[in-house]
């Protein structure tokens, strides 16, 4: 009788732990918008949105994890953004100097909801590649299009250059990062439909 009841018991817990799992998952999706919703199909750019959904500080930078909806499901990743970014354009001037930054942005896989991800933007870019996110960090270089310092902890608007595998002809490629604080949104934009290629490359390698 006793083994009946602690059987009893442990699936009433599981249970109700897969059901706050999916009750979480629901609420979740609710929050959260398709990330292809805002492509223009005229203007050919195959730009995605993603709502902010954490935000860590630490001394030397911002800590996001941000997710959307591909085809229903949750897809996301970890994005890591330098609090140490100053302007980059000063009057009618780029500032070479002082508005790059190495290892500025880092991206980061969050697990399936990452692997989901590269398989949206695979779909979005059309590269028939079927991996998983990379396991190691993404850098990227970072170069400020914003005539100000870009101040992660206040309600703005920034926009950011990302150039990846400077040092490799192959995978070498570039990507737009705007991240609007207030909003609580990131958007991914395209630099060029010749990168699509090494984008996702850089993202599964």
């Amino acid at each position: 009788m006793t083994k009946q009841i602690t059987l009893i018991l442990l699936m009433a817990f599981f249970s109700f732990l897969f059901g706050c799992n999916n009750n979480n998952q629901n609420i979740q999706k609710i929050n959260l918008e398709e990330i292809a919703s805002r492509i223009d199909v005229e203007e050919g750019w195959k730009d995605i949105f993603l709502k902010i959904t954490e935000d860590k500080r630490t001394d030397t930078s911002h800590i996001y994890i941000a997710k959307g909806l591909y085809k229903e499901e949750i897809v996301g990743l970890q994005i890591e953004i330098s609090s140490k970014i100053n302007a980059g354009i000063i009057g009618d001037k780029i500032d070479n100097k002082n508005g790059f930054v190495l290892k500025g942005v880092r991206f980061k896989s969050i697990g399936n909801e990452s692997d989901k991800l590269v398989n949206a933007l695979t779909e979005l870019y059309d590269v028939p590649i079927e991996k998983s996110f990379t396991k190691q960090t993404i850098s990227a270089t970072v170069f400020s299009l914003n005539e100000k310092k870009v101040n992660l902890a206040k309600n703005d608007y920034y926009k950011l250059k990302l150039f990846f595998e400077e040092d490799n002809e192959d995978l070498y490629s570039e990507l737009y990062l705007n991240i609007n604080t207030e909003t609580q949104e990131i958007e991914l934009h395209e630099k060029d439909e010749e990168y699509r290629w090494s984008i996702i490359k850089v993202l599964t390698n």
